[in-house]
C-alpha cells in the first residue's frame, strides 16, 4: 500500500491492485487466458478452414494463439519444441509465426502416429471413421499426412502475409522421418547361421529403402541407416554428414570423429587408403561403424587387423 500499488476502490467494494509494464518481468504469469490473447476450438477451425480451401480435415484443432503463449512463457526463443501428439501441427505453425514475430530461432519436432482416417467393411471397401471423415474426403488416408500438409500450408502462408519483412533465415521447411519395424531378420534371430551361405543377406541395404519397408519417400537404403545410426548415437537431425571417397567407394563422416560405412564392394584397396589418411593424419576419426551385412569375412578381417596396427587408436564398431 505504500508502494501505491494496492488501492480501495472510491466506493470500497474492493481492492484494485495496479501492475505497471516495467514489473511484468519475473511475474507469475494469470492462469486464466481470455479468448482474445489464447483463441478458441472455434477460430481454430476458421484458420484451418482457410487453409486447406475452406474444409477442414481436423476436428479439434488448437489455437495457434494458445500455443505461442505457452512459447513466449517459455521465454527461449532458441527452444526445440516438441508435440509428441502433433494432430494438425498447431506447434508448428505458432513456432514459424512466433519466429516472424520476434526474430527467434525456435525449432519443431512433431511426432504423430499414422492414424488411419478410414477402416476396411466387410465388403473390403474402404469407409472413412467418425472423427476422420473430413480428413479422408479430403484425400488425406491418415493424420500424420495431414500434419505435414498443414506445415507446407502455414509456412506458405506465412511468406505471402511477411512478404516484406520475413527474417533472411527462415526457413519454413522440414524433413519427415518414420519409425518402420525391418522385415528382414536380423543377425541374431538367425539360428543354425551358415558363413558360406553367401546369399542369405543379399541386398540388406536395399532392404531399408522407403520402397521396400513399404512406406511413401525416396529414401534409399542407405540414407534409412545412415540416419538410424546417426539418432542412435545422440547426434541431432540436421547434423553436417560429409561424404569421403575411398576410391570409388563413399564412406561418411561427421564431426571428424566418426567414419560409417554401410555400402558393399569394400576392399583390400578401400582399407589401404583408409589405414593410410589415419596413419598421416589426413583423416582422424575416433571410430569406424560397420553395417556388418555389407561385408565379406576376409574384407572384414583386413579392416579389423589394420586399424588395431595404427599408433592412434580407432575403435571398429560392427553393426547388423
Amino acid at each position: 500500500m505504500k508502494s501505491g500499488e494496492v488501492v480501495f476502490k472510491p466506493d470500497n467494494s474492493g481492492i484494485i491492485r495496479k501492475i505497471y509494464l516495467s514489473s511484468q518481468k519475473g511475474r507469475t504469469p494469470e492462469n486464466i487466458w481470455a479468448n482474445g490473447e489464447a483463441g478458441t476450438t472455434r477460430s481454430a477451425t476458421s484458420l484451418l478452414k482457410a487453409l486447406f480451401d475452406g474444409v477442414s480435415p481436423f476436428g479439434t484443432p488448437k489455437p495457434v494463439e494458445l500455443i505461442k503463449r505457452f512459447l513466449e512463457l517459455q521465454n527461449d526463443d532458441d527452444a526445440t519444441v516438441l508435440d509428441f501428439f502433433a494432430g494438425s501441427s498447431t506447434t508448428a505453425e505458432a513456432v514459424m509465426q512466433l519466429n516472424v514475430e520476434d526474430g527467434g530461432h525456435r525449432k519443431f519436432i512433431m511426432a504423430q502416429l499414422p492414424e488411419k482416417t478410414y477402416h476396411i467393411n466387410k465388403n473390403g471397401k474402404e469407409v472413412p471413421t467418425k472423427g476422420g471423415k473430413a480428413a479422408y474426403e479430403s484425400g488425406f488416408k491418415s493424420i500424420d499426412e495431414v500434419s505435414r500438409e498443414r506445415i507446407r500450408r502455414a509456412a506458405k502462408k506465412i511468406r505471402e502475409d511477411n512478404e516484406l519483412t520475413l527474417p533472411e533465415d527462415f526457413d519454413g521447411s522440414f524433413k519427415h522421418y518414420r519409425v518402420v519395424e525391418p522385415v528382414k531378420q536380423t543377425l541374431e534371430e538367425i539360428g543354425g547361421f551358415d558363413p558360406n551361405n553367401l546369399n542369405l543377406f543379399t541386398d540388406m541395404v536395399d532392404s531399408f529403402s522407403s520402397e521396400s519397408l513399404g512406406v511413401a519417400g525416396d529414401a534409399s537404403g542407405t540414407k534409412t541407416i545412415l540416419t538410424t545410426w546417426l539418432a542412435k548415437d545422440g547426434y541431432p537431425f540436421d547434423a553436417c554428414v560429409q561424404g569421403v571417397n575411398f576410391g570409388n567407394y563413399t564412406a561418411y563422416i561427421i564431426d571428424d570423429n566418426r567414419l560409417y560405412l554401410i555400402e558393399e564392394n569394400w576392399g583390400a584397396k578401400q582399407t589401404k587408403e583408409l589405414l593410410n589418411q589415419l596413419g598421416t593424419h589426413h583423416l582422424e576419426v575416433q571410430s569406424v561403424v560397420i553395417f556388418g551385412y555389407s561385408f565379406k569375412l576376409a574384407a572384414l578381417h583386413e579392416l579389423e587387423i589394420g586399424l588395431k596396427q595404427l599408433d592412434n587408436k580407432v575403435t571398429l564398431i560392427k553393426r547388423y
